[in-house]
């Protein structure tokens, strides 16, 4: 059945084979890499690292960001580690580092996302002129060559629609999960950088 399909769809759907096929491949990737994500984020952890700083254990709270596999904790043990002058600039080039990885493929499957409906979209013209043409020739003598043309016009228009439907919804969910742990690191590093600038200030006053 599929195998007909595909034949009636004509070479556009190869095309449209290529995208299902990325757009599968980097769903599929993101979501084992999403996995091991969720099972390293440890926001406890994190909020003791914050405690312990606050208190002043610096090596405590430096050790235990170390053992850590939490994104969020990486990126506040690289700011500890150039405490208390350069916590910035560290903790703003360790977020970049955590967060490049999280956004790997995601505008790979935003291209098939668009590009998936403009082959449809394609392959609809190409079946409509396909149809047009035998009908010029033929006139409605071969009713089968005509409705050939037809059949290509729709198959290629739903399977690109049905590429961009599937990848949606893990586009979106792969994209919040970024945000979200984005927002995670802005804050926990907001309040890093504000401990950090009240060690300055009671050294600057000392």
């Amino acid at each position: 059945m599929f195998y007909e399909w595909f034949k009636l769809g004509g070479p556009v759907m190869w095309a449209l084979l290529a995208c299902s096929i990325v757009a599968l491949t980097v769903i599929s990737e993101r979501f084992f890499f999403w996995r091991e994500i969720r099972r390293s984020r440890d926001a406890g952890a994190v909020e003791s690292m914050l405690a312990l700083i606050e208190q002043g254990q610096i090596s405590q709270a430096l050790a235990r960001g170390r053992a850590l596999s939490d994104p969020v904790a990486r990126v506040l043990t690289r700011g500890l580690e150039h405490w208390p002058a350069a916590v910035t600039g560290a903790l703003e080039a360790q977020a970049q580092e955590e967060l490049r990885p999280m956004r790997r493929y995601l505008g790979v499957l935003e291209t098939t996302i668009t590009l998936a409906p403009l082959l449809g979209i394609y392959g609809t013209i190409t079946g409509m002129i396909r149809a047009f043409g035998f009908l010029s020739r033929a006139g409605i003598t071969d009713p089968h060559q005509v409705a050939a043309g037809i059949a290509e016009a729709l198959i290629t228009t739903a399977a690109g629609l049905t590429i961009a439907i599937v990848s949606i919804p893990p586009y979106n969910f792969f994209t919040a999960k970024t945000e979200e742990v984005a927002h995670d690191m802005e804050r926990q590093a907001t309040a890093l950088e504000l401990l950090a600038g009240r060690k300055r200030s009671a050294e600057g006053s000392s």
